[in-house]
């Protein structure tokens, strides 16, 4: 059968076609636009800079290349580990710096390894990233550790730290892991807080590397003096107080004074 279409039908026909293709045209731009702008949040790094109020930690998810630049393009600075050096646990890395860029957005993260102040920029994608409000400061002058939260000090406390031989080494640091410890009574005290620091006098001490830590002691006596290897030892009570307090990536300013 053949269907006869009048003048006005074919009007009405290419109406309703044309309004139909701009619609469409219209949700493909919006979509198109929607897109672009959750790719454009998508590459926003979150976080900055440690301030002294505030600081961001990057759990490492998943091995990746650490590179010199916030480029995939960049060199390659070694592989970073999803797991801390010292007890294997999920390792945490504060993060120093953001920047947007090819494979981005990047982080540069302080690492756990020699020299003091190492660091490498990390794909946004193998991270996650959080705030973190706490801050400690280690004072070597006068043998003290003080805790911050936003800005506000909560606790402080005297410290044995570093001989002249063997001097707490003095920069912006980070907790890197926390380590409970069976004898909570032993030389340790109940927690080792080991720190991306390591000593500028000794290249390996006690079967380690020479690595830094804030941890607990069996010699409460010694606090407020000068008496230890480089780390940093606190009364057991302010050690576990502090790690019940304090992720791994937080920051930690040792000074001179």
């Amino acid at each position: 059968m053949r269907v006869s279409v009048t003048t006005a039908g074919r009007r009405r026909a290419r109406t309703a076609l044309r309004r139909a293709c701009l619609a469409g045209l219209g949700a493909g731009v919006l979509g198109a636009t929607l897109l672009a702008s959750t790719a454009s949040a998508a590459q926003r790094p979150i976080g900055t800079k440690p301030t002294l109020k505030r600081s961001w930690n990057a759990r490492i998810l998943l091995p990746t290349m650490g590179r010199a630049e916030p480029s995939i393009r960049a060199r390659a600075t070694g592989r970073v580990s999803p797991y801390g050096p010292y007890d294997r646990e999920p390792q945490y890395l504060l993060v120093l710096g953001t920047a947007t860029g090819p494979g981005g957005p990047w982080y540069k993260v302080q690492l756990p390894e020699r020299p003091n102040g190492a660091s490498t920029w990390v794909r946004g994608a193998h991270v996650r990233v959080r705030p973190n409000p706490y801050r400690i400061r280690v004072r070597l002058a006068s043998r003290r550790v003080q805790l911050f939260k936003a800005g506000r000090l909560v606790t402080q406390a005297r410290a044995v730290v570093g001989t002249d031989a063997n001097p707490t080494p003095t920069g912006l640091f980070a907790i890197s892991e926390e380590v409970p410890q069976n004898n909570r009574r032993g030389f340790f005290g109940p927690y080792i807080l080991t720190l991306t620091a390591h000593s500028e006098a000794l290249s390996d001490f006690d079967g380690g590397n020479g690595q830094v830590a804030i941890h607990g002691t069996s010699q409460p006596q010694l606090l407020g003096t000068a008496a230890s290897h480089g780390c940093v030892r606190l009364a057991n009570p302010v050690i576990t107080r502090i790690s019940r307090l304090v992720p791994p990536g937080t920051p930690v300013a040792i000074t001179a004074r």
